[in-house]
């Protein structure tokens, strides 16, 4: 690609895939000339403002989905359900994606992008800690500011935490709980003791380079740091998380 063309024609070709609009109805929902989309398909790669703008809805579904929500009488209603339907199912593919929206339907919208990947984090911590299982099976990436799941973490603050699909039964009553526990836990902190447990933390955890650069913390190294916590704080079930978080916080111990 050239300086100006921020969009590939494979990653154009990925977006009418991903979201199952065609190269008009996509024209049609963005307000633009029947015959753009198709010439960008054909091999125009799009360039500027057209560019940008099908990048940003190439690598952001929510923003996508708040696009489709908000020009939706610009298609059929086929053509909106089918696209909805497959915006929905290609976030839903990710657990992560669901633990997000899991959390923010908790909240009520009313949370941070910070807490919200916070409790993300720690349920996956105490999950694999006392059961040796993964809630999610990606990888912990952290952004350059060294905040857990980075990719999550700056869609939200792009787009907000508002309500966008329900994950409801996209878990198991136990992953539930421990969602819950570490969304209840974390309601006592402020974001700057949240940042200081999680960053005393990373002394004792393996970070992984990533092609490209980035950092990352494997799950297998964040479950062999939280199998010695809950054994230290003698912790046996969700509802005892508080019990290491309080005391490295400074707030003694609590339930």
């Amino acid at each position: 690609m050239t300086e100006q063309e921020v969009i590939s024609i494979e990653e154009l070709n990925q977006l009418l895939t991903r979201y199952a609009i065609g190269k008009k109805p996509l024209a049609a929902l963005l307000g633009w000339g029947a015959t753009t989309v198709l010439r960008y398909a054909d091999g125009l790669c799009p360039a500027g403002e057209y560019g940008t703008h099908l990048k940003k809805l190439y690598e952001e579904p929510l923003f996508y989905l708040e696009v489709l929500e908000a020009k939706k009488e610009r298609l059929t209603p086929v053509a909106y359900k089918k696209s909805k339907n497959a915006v929905l199912a290609y976030l839903t593919s990710s657990k992560l994606w669901c633990g997000v929206q899991y959390i923010i339907e908790r909240a009520k919208g009313d949370i941070s992008p910070l807490r919200v990947v916070m409790t993300l984090y720690y349920a996956q911590a105490f999950s694999l800690g006392l059961t040796d299982k993964a809630l999610f099976t990606e990888e912990c990436e952290l952004s350059t500011a060294g905040v857990p799941y980075a990719y999550y973490y700056e869609q939200l603050k792009k787009n907000g935490t508002c309500y966008r699909f329900s994950a409801e039964k996209l878990f198991t009553p136990e992953e539930e709980s421990f969602l819950d526990a570490a969304y209840r836990m974390l309601l006592w902190y402020g974001p700057a003791e949240l940042e200081h447990v999680f960053l005393a933390e990373r002394k004792y955890l393996r970070i992984s380079r990533m092609e490209g650069g980035g950092k990352k913390i494997k799950n297998a190294a964040i479950g062999g740091f939280f199998k010695k916590v809950v054994q230290g704080y003698k912790i046996t079930r969700p509802e005892e998380f508080n019990l290491y978080f309080a005391e490295r916080t400074g707030r003694g111990r609590k339930r």
